[in-house]
């Protein structure tokens, strides 16, 4: 992140996937969160998917 911020960027988009379940410790997005709290981002958005299923 400081290396973007020193390249100029004002914003990032950055994403993890949310559908694991609690009890998965593969896909948790814990290690996500802690970098996004060391970098003081905050939440801005969420982005939802739809599918249509036959």
């Amino acid at each position: 992140m400081d290396l973007l911020q020193g390249l100029g960027a004002r914003e990032v988009i950055l994403s993890a996937t949310d559908d694991a379940p609690a009890d998965d410790l593969d896909r948790s997005r814990a290690a996500a969160n802690r970098m996004y709290d060391r970098a003081d981002l905050a939440e801005a958005d969420r982005l939802f998917s739809f599918s249509r299923h036959p």
